[in-house]
């Protein structure tokens, strides 16, 4: 019996405890006349908690998100457009709650340096394409001139190699070359 009591006490203590933490999550945003709550989760889609470790505003559930919720539902209501909100929070809480750099050359450097690379890795990969493709063409030349099936090359034939099929292979490569 003072087993089941001790049990029960256990249990609503920790009701108890819960509590607290469920009305800190607290209740639903509000946001004033005539401001749609789509606008402001769109905007809060590319704004960043900087308590909850980069979560953006639109999915965070603390107070604090639920509040910059609020104050971008009062921005709007102000006119503010998309642009300014982000520029209003980044300088009231700095440039990590934007997750966009707003100094100039910071977005350059976001945005350019993968651009870069990528056209590095094109590049490279062109260039070991055309390598490949000089060696194939430099032993198909080599095969040639050891068949002897033109008075330019100047090896001999060896008696496996078909000069039906050693033609095709020379045709081939002539037509890549131009």
């Amino acid at each position: 019996m003072l087993h089941r009591v001790l049990i029960t006490i256990a249990v609503l203590f920790g009701f108890l405890i819960l509590v607290p933490i469920v009305n800190a999550q607290g209740g639903p945003d509000k946001y004033p006349e005539g401001v749609d709550p789509t606008d402001v989760y769109r905007i809060a889609r590319h704004l960043y908690c900087d308590v909850c470790a980069g979560v953006p505003l639109s999915d965070c559930p603390s107070t604090q998100c639920q509040v910059w919720r609020e104050e971008i539902g009062q921005l709007l209501a102000d006119g503010y457009t998309e642009d300014e909100i982000r520029q209003h929070f980044a300088d009231r809480y700095g440039e990590q709650v934007s997750g966009v750099p707003l100094n100039r050359n910071d977005q350059l450097l976001v945005f350019l340096l993968p651009l870069g690379i990528s056209l590095l890795a094109i590049g490279f990969i062109g260039w070991r394409i055309y390598l490949w493709r000089e060696s194939n063409t430099k032993r198909a030349l080599e095969v040639a001139r050891s068949a002897g099936t033109r008075p330019e090359f100047n090896r001999p034939v060896p008696d496996n190699v078909d000069p039906t099929y050693l033609e095709r292979v020379l045709a081939d490569v002539e037509a890549l070359r131009r």
